[in-house]
């Protein structure tokens, strides 16, 4: 019983270091990304996507797990640019995502990016570049049928190759905002080229 309150202490701080531990892995960005069957994805997702693009043939879906659960993702080719749109486990819609070229970006996007990476690594490479558009299913619906942004919020979600002013080289996934100014950063620590699949 003497030692009661120094097993309290023990136990407090045992569970603030595991608390510190779980933190630090969240940084990291653990996904896989597995091929499947329009029958297998949740109904409401592929009604969001009919809706919203009235002619798609036929997108690719995935299951996607990640570190936080697992999700659905529409994969397909819209007037010459590549969309991956991703669904919650229940269907409903989370984001779009758009890639694009460095170039298409606004001056100001573009400026901000650059004094990012300029300031921060000694060297980098950008493996992909997509905007990111999230909101009210509505909203993002409208964005696609009648080119309303009236709700959405916009980001850019950047995965490179870069070696940062520690030394640290490794594989990133930078958010940025709608200016392009930098938000987060985490590791990626799925193989490069398995989520670039189209």
């Amino acid at each position: 019983m003497k030692n009661l309150p120094y097993l309290v202490f023990a136990l407090a701080l045992s569970f603030l270091f595991a608390g510190f531990g779980l933190s630090a892995k969240a940084q990291d960005k653990v996904e896989r990304e597995k091929k499947v069957k329009k029958s297998e994805v949740p109904s409401p997702a592929k009604k969001w996507l009919k809706d919203a693009f009235e002619t798609l043939k036929s997108p690719k879906w995935y299951l996607e797990t990640n570190e936080s659960g697992y999700s659905y993702e529409a994969k397909f080719k819209w007037n010459d640019q590549y969309y991956s749109v991703e669904f919650d486990s229940l269907g409903v819609i989370e984001d779009v995502e758009i890639e694009l070229n460095f170039e298409e970006l606004a001056a100001e996007v573009q400026q901000n990016l650059n004094q990012y990476f300029s300031e921060g690594y000694k060297n980098y490479k950008i493996r992909r570049l997509q905007i990111q558009y999230s909101g009210h299913p509505d909203d993002l619906e409208d964005l696609f049928d009648e080119n309303e942004m009236e709700g959405l919020e916009v980001r850019y979600e950047i995965e490179f190759v870069g070696t940062d002013i520690d030394g640290l080289s490794q594989f990133w996934e930078g958010l940025f905002d709608e200016k392009g100014v930098f938000i987060s950063r985490r590791k990626i620590i799925t193989p490069p080229n398995e989520n670039l699949i189209f």
